[in-house]
């Protein structure tokens, strides 16, 4: 039988119970920020609960655009080696779901994980991006098909496109990010200590997931980059981490001796407030690099083999720069160094004391 290539979604309304599915990625998460917050302005009414892996959960508790949040057993359910574990999270979820009554499914991350989460919530309507603009055949798991203008749209741009087809057309495209007072006041006090005297706040994350090893700025290109901003602008820049990228951090602060300075262990929602707080951040494309701009925080993105069109970060005054042979090694730290102090003398004199974003 022939499958029809036209399946237009229908517009949402105040009265649907959504689930929307963005499983993984930290940097995936917050790009589908914007379009939970156009449609929350569309549809204030309207009841959306978010599944998400525990790595990416933090960011959304306490969102105001977010009714209720699924925690997706990511481990349980890839325990398929395990079949009792693999059937007990399978039900648990399934019963979570029927709680809910979803009356719509809005799946942003176009896999077949995804997908089979999307089917599993049993909705009737299971929305997501059409065939060509999605992994693994998981348009097969829903029943309405979003199109898009181009294969080569930002992601935010895609899930906004997404949400435009439901009905949720206009509207600030802000990425809305709450910030607890103790959070900030972490920040602060965390910031002062390692940049005493209120200078430029530099962050650099030299860490990628060990899945995305080839997305990496060498260490030591880390560390020559600290070396020259603190040679030409007398700045130490602030090395963070996170899980498992202690030893990667402390590698480049070795190398790069008093030129840098070593931040501690900070979870996601800490570092979105140090992000907030800072000059500028260097970093590949990861997790960190995507919570700094939706933090207001000016960004130098390094890129290789991932695609700036896709992947950049959104907003005005941060720099992409791109190695000729998409090799993150062949990209300078001279090169790096020198786009860096261009953005500085651009940057808004003294250390941002910036609100934490909330909705209109």
């Amino acid at each position: 039988m022939r499958v029809p290539m036209e399946r237009p979604p229908a517009t949402l309304s105040a009265a649907d119970r959504v689930l929307l599915v963005r499983l993984g990625a930290v940097g995936d998460v917050l790009r589908a920020l914007p379009a939970v917050r156009r449609v929350r302005v569309a549809f204030p009414g309207l009841r959306l609960t978010w599944i998400v892996e525990d790595l990416s959960r933090p960011l959304l508790e306490d969102h105001p655009d977010v009714d209720a949040v699924i925690a997706f057993p990511r481990r349980d359910i890839r325990a398929i080696g395990r079949p009792a574990a693999f059937l007990a999270a399978l039900r648990a979820l399934k019963q979570r779901f029927r709680q809910e009554n979803f009356t719509a499914s809005i799946d942003l991350q176009g896999s077949f994980k995804s997908g089979a989460v999307a089917l599993l919530s049993g909705a009737p309507r299971r929305i997501g991006f059409a065939p060509g603009h999605c992994r693994e055949l998981s348009f097969l798991f829903s029943n309405e098909w979003a199109p898009l203008s181009s294969p080569w749209l930002n992601r935010v741009d895609r899930n906004l496109e997404l949400a435009a087809a439901l009905g949720a057309r206009s509207g600030a495209a802000d990425a809305i990010l709450p910030e607890r007072p103790e959070e900030g006041r972490a920040a602060a006090a965390l910031l002062e200590d390692l940049v005493p005297g209120g200078g430029p706040a530099v962050v650099l994350s030299p860490g990628v997931s060990r899945r995305q090893s080839w997305k990496a700025w060498p260490g030591w290109h880390y560390g020559r980059l600290a070396g020259l901003l603190h040679r030409s602008r007398g700045i130490r820049p602030i090395v963070v981490w996170g899980p498992g990228e202690e030893a990667l951090a402390r590698t480049i602060a070795r190398a790069a001796g008093p030129s840098v300075v070593l931040a501690p262990p900070t979870g996601l929602r800490l570092l979105a407030a140090l992000l907030r707080r800072s000059t500028l951040f260097v970093g590949a494309d990861t997790g960190p690099m995507h919570l700094a701009w939706v933090t207001g925080c000016r960004v130098v993105a390094l890129f290789g083999p991932t695609d700036p069109r896709l992947n950049a970060p959104r907003g005005d005054g941060h720099q992409v720069l791109r190695s000729a042979d998409r090799t993150m090694a062949s990209l300078l730290p001279e090169t790096v160094h020198d786009v860096v102090v261009r953005t500085l003398r651009t940057a808004p004199p003294g250390r941002p004391s910036m609100a934490p974003a909330a909705p209109p």
